[in-house]
């Protein structure tokens, strides 16, 4: 029987199955794509996927070659910022899609077609790849005929636009009939074989991993068949039971946690932890530099989620030395052992808590579980099963790493992998360190917490508990913290306050007012209880005199400990003291003569003992001529590791010599004018520290400010988050008095209060350089606002004055507003956050209506609503002065932006207006853009994030017809769609001025500039 003639295909059904290719490759990459940025967006992408627990998830799906070398190189590139799903090929973006975007499979799986009626990304992204193996499948003839073309075409991009929303409908309708040369349709029809080829690979490479796990699963269970043959199912006799330990551990804490004995030279001196206050305050880090702006948290809170992380791991708790961070470790551990239910629900319940204290590891991390909480005697195999325990339940472990600014230098990366997950990557950890270790390993912790010292009230609580049979002492007390300033900014730290009750009491009522005083009769009360103890003869005589030859090596040793990262040393070192200098009580034997170090070593009770120890070193060497001055002058490590060492030294150096301290001063400021900024900005911070603790007699604070600053020869000075307070200010504005070089303040991010800026202002008001005053972020308030305006009224030559975030108010602002009506030098005022209102930005515009000096106006984050910007308006009308005035977060609605745009109709001098995140919506809109089409000034406006659509889009994108002037727009963030996005690009790329046109965060931006991009480059998305 003959054959019938060969089928002939037609080149439409071949060009069918290309262009049903090209829809899935062009488009459903593109949608995918735009998916994926939707839920990681393009800016800290890196982040995301180096963060935890993406990183971890990838490199699961990297060993099991899911995602392949090129790939990796993609999401992980030698210069982590430039990653870009633009580099994502299709198969990756679904494998991310599915792993690490948090979206849930479809209800019928990722690999199966979706029921019709199931909406939402998940079932688009597997209809998507469904409708791809049913074209991949007609690949072997490569041919669609029309019917089943329609059908496919429909279905695919229903899930096209059911993704990415009707802005792909433009796009998939013109591809529909676009034509196709033989070259393209080949290009498209290999571009899906590839992306079903790649994926066919992973599914081959999961397929070969799983049938090794299970040959691996077999091989265990034959040779746990063989084990049990051997040694029956019973547990061997010498099995670990986990209980046994962590009961022994748990009694470890009960015994010697639960009570704080803050100095061993006073045994009657201890508390239960039950009566220490100890609190946390969360660290926003978005607010570079604020210290402690979050919420206080309670113990059961240091794991819950924020709007930094959503799943705390780790736990940073950073605190000043002796405001508690020990004290709260102790706490946690205790409640743990005790099983106080303080844990609520964010904290899980812990199988095992370890309690690490860092100043006493000297070999890994299990070597110092072994030494500080195993017992003694326990055996290697039961030791090493006990590990394996705390292995294989990492997720119910806490580990608890207190005191890492005691870590030596050589350790700290080894405590920073810890935190960094690389050893027990799934236990959680709480770690404390002072600010300057924290600095370090902050970028590796889910949440940052700050250490709160006592409140008036923790401190009354605290004196009243320890002077229970002396109320006549406590009531002494507390008069004398509440009437002093000094000694109320010493108690908010708990260990001054212990020390307080304990001179208090040794003292009767009579008690020092600085730091080194206080330590000063600290050491004098332990000589005395120590001559006590051995029944010497007590004469009145100076302690630390008679002792000084012993006290001096003592201090030698803490000097080059501090120097060396060292909190402990051996017992050599003592030297010829041996015998008397462990019993004076400044020095604690390390607990358990550990199995690591069978020599005998000590320790400093606290490491501000450390500190002052090494102070009274480096003053009795200075006093007897053995160093001069200018050798600690020219010592860096007198801001890194010894910075709270110097202040201890001026204090006890003016007491006993104020030539000798004078001259130091001399030395630090000659010294201070040859260094760099960094350096010579950390010294500044600690020689205001120094001049605090100098005793005040002779008026000797002062003095020492005015010599240092008629030496300084800098014309800038930053001390920005430095926490400087107002008795900071108090010496700095000395030292001002005397200054004629600095022409730049900047103590941004500190806690400068009103007290602070009163003393700046008088200070500065005739100061002959100053022109640049920034006290960003700090408490200065109304009143404190109100000094500074004193300040612009007599001081001619401040040009710049940075006062935002500092809730001056209404109050403030009219002060300033006054002050502006007769200053002739002011060109730039920023006061954006501070809470000011219609009222307050009436009494500025007042003021701007007469002022000729003013260019720049900041008054952001302010609610001045309607009512202000009708003022403000109103003072453009006829200021030919201002450039720019930004209003952005101002509250204000259509009424106030067409008070503004009739502004504009008059003015020509202003070149630039921000009214970001306002709400203007269209009318708002409308009016200015009828304001531009006769305003010759304005280069600037900043429109995004309100609430504007097409109709206002397409009122600007008229005005650029016409409009010569204007350079950069800023429309982000509203609701324009595709007719007003491609309107205001169409006009933008006939523009001859416009420089920069902003639409982010719009409805259709990135289809039009998929368009325009190479007619417009500087389009932003």
């Amino acid at each position: 029987m003959a054959s019938g003639p060969p089928s002939v295909v037609s080149s439409k059904e071949t060009t069918n199955y290309a262009r049903l290719c090209r829809l899935l490759v062009d488009v459903g990459s593109q949608v995918l794509r735009d998916t994926f940025d939707g839920i990681h967006p393009p800016v800290g992408l890196h982040s995301v996927l180096a963060g935890h627990p993406n990183h971890a998830k990838l490199q699961s799906l990297q060993k099991k070659k899911v995602i392949n070398p090129k790939q990796w190189g993609k999401l992980f590139p030698v210069i982590p910022a430039s990653v870009s799903s633009a580099g994502f090929d299709i198969t990756l973006l679904v494998v991310l899609l599915r792993n690490i975007c948090g979206l849930s499979p479809p209800s019928s799986g990722w690999d199966h077609l979706p029921p019709v009626t199931e909406g939402g990304a998940s079932a688009n992204i597997a209809r998507v790849k469904f409708y791809r193996n049913t074209v991949y499948g007609h690949a072997e003839q490569a041919v669609v005929d029309d019917t089943k073309f329609d059908t496919l075409w429909q279905d695919i991009g229903d899930a096209i636009v059911g993704l990415g929303g009707a802005k792909y409908a433009a796009a998939i309708n013109k591809l529909k009939n676009e034509c196709m040369d033989p070259d393209m349709e080949k290009h498209y029809k290999e571009l899906l074989s590839m992306w079903k080829r790649d994926e066919d690979n992973i599914k081959e490479k999961l397929h070969e991993v799983e049938g090794k796990l299970e040959h691996v699963k077999e091989q265990v269970k034959n040779v746990s068949k063989t084990l049990d043959a051997i040694f029956g199912s019973k547990q061997a006799e010498d099995d670990v039971d986990p209980s046994k330990l962590v009961d022994e551990i748990r009694q470890l804490y009960k015994v010697r946690e639960g009570w704080l004995a803050p100095f061993p030279w006073c045994e009657d001196f201890c508390f239960h932890l039950g009566d220490i206050y100890t609190r946390l305050r969360v660290v926003n880090r978005k607010k570079a530099g604020r210290r402690a702006e979050g919420h206080v948290v309670t113990m059961s809170e240091i794991f819950k989620s924020h709007e930094e992380c959503e799943s705390p791991r780790t736990s940073l708790i950073e605190g000043k030395p002796g405001m508690g961070k020990t004290t709260y470790c102790k706490k946690l551990v205790y409640s743990w052992a005790v099983g106080k239910e303080e844990t609520g629900g964010f904290l899980p319940s812990f199988k095992i808590v370890l309690f690490i204290k860092c100043r006493d590891v000297k070999g890994d991390l299990w070597a110092a579980i072994d030494d500080q909480l195993l017992p003694r005697d326990i055996d290697e195999a039961v030791k090493g099963k006990f590990f394996n325990f705390i292995r294989r339940n990492q997720s119910e472990v806490l580990l608890v790493l207190d005191g890492l600014d005691e870590v030596s230098a050589s350790k700290l990366p080894m405590f920073a992998e810890i935190i960094q997950g690389r050893i027990l990557p799934n236990c959680y950890l709480v770690a404390t360190a002072r600010h300057e270790a924290g600095v370090k390993v902050r970028i590796h912790c889910d949440t940052l917490l700050e250490v709160e010292g006592f409140t008036e009230e923790d401190v009354r609580n605290f004196i009243m508990k320890y002077f229970k049979t002396r109320e006549d002492l406590a009531k002494t007390l507390i008069e004398e913290i509440e009437k002093d300033k000094k000694l109320k900014d010493m108690s908010a730290n708990p260990l001054n306050t212990a020390l307080f009750c304990l001179v208090c009491e040794d003292f009767e009522g009579v008690f020092p007012e600085s730091r080194t005083e206080l330590y000063v009769e600290i050491v004098q009360c332990v000589l005395r209880r120590y001559k006590r103890k051995k029944q010497l003869p007590e004469n009145g005589e100076d302690l630390i005199e008679e002792y000084r030859t012993q006290l001096k090596h003592l201090g030698g040793i803490a000097l080059n400990g501090l120097l060396e990262d060292n909190l402990d040393f051996d017992d050599s070192e003592l030297g010829n003291h041996k015998s008397d200098l462990p019993k004076f009580g400044f020095l604690s034997v390390q607990p358990g003569g550990s199995k690591l170090r069978p020599r005998r070593r000590y320790a400093f009770l606290h490491k501000s003992f450390q500190e002052w120890f090494a102070a009274h070193y480096l003053c009795r060497r200075l006093i007897a001529k053995e160093i001069s001055p200018s050798e600690i002058a020219v010592d860096k490590h007198f801001i890194h590791q010894l910075k709270e060492v110097l202040p201890f030294v001026f204090g006890m150096l003016s007491a006993q010599c104020e030539e000798t301290t004078v001259i130091l001063v001399k030395s630090i400021a000659t010294h201070v004018n040859q260094e760099v900024d960094e350096v010579r900005d950390g010294w500044f911070r600690v020689v205001l520290d120094c001049i605090k603790e100098c005793k005040e007699d002779n008026d000797l604070p002062t003095r020492l400010s005015r010599v240092f600053g008629s030496l300084l020869q800098l014309e800038c000075v930053s001390l920005e988050r430095s926490n400087v307070g107002d008795p900071d200010v108090v010496i700095l504005t000395e030292a001002l008095k005397t200054n004629t070089t600095i022409t730049s303040l900047h103590f941004s991010f500190n806690v400068i209060g009103a007290g602070g800026a009163v003393a700046l202002a008088e200070a500065l008001s005739s100061h002959p350089s100053l022109r640049v005053l920034n006290l960003s972020t700090n408490r200065i308030l109304g009143n404190g606002a109100s000094a500074l305006a004193g300040l612009l009224k007599c001081n001619s030559t401040l040009t710049e004055l940075l006062l935002p975030f500092n809730n001056i108010t209404d109050t403030g602002a009219d002060g300033l507003a006054e002050a502006l009506k007769c200053n002739t030098s002011l060109s730039k005022l920023n006061l954006n956050f501070n809470n000011i209102g219609h009222l307050g930005a009436a009494t500025i515009a007042d003021a701007i209506k007469c002022n000729e000096t003013l260019t720049e106006l900041r008054l952001s984050g302010n609610k001045i609503g309607d009512t202000g910007a009708a003022c403000l308006a109103d003072a453009i009308r006829v200021n030919t002065y201002l450039k720019m005035i930004l209003l952005d977060g101002g509250d204000i609605g259509i009424a106030g932006a067409t008070d503004l745009a009739e502004a504009l109709k008059c003015n020509q001098t202003l070149t630039e207006l921000g009214l970001h995140d306002n709400n203007i919506g269209d009318s708002g809109t409308t009016a200015l853009a009828a304001a531009l089409k006769c305003n010759n000034s304005l280069e600037r406006l900043d429109l995004s994030r309100n609430k504007i659509t097409d109709r206002g889009a397409l009122a600007l994108s008229n005005v650029l017809k016409c409009n010569t002037i204007l350079k950069e727009l800023y429309l982000a963030r509203n609701g324009i769609g595709y007719r007003g996005v491609a309107a205001l690009a169409d006009e933008a790329k006939g523009s001859t001025t416009l420089t920069k046109l902003n639409l982010s965060g719009n409805k259709d931006v990135a289809s039009v500039v998929q368009e325009l991009r190479s007619k417009l480059g500087n389009l932003n998305e």
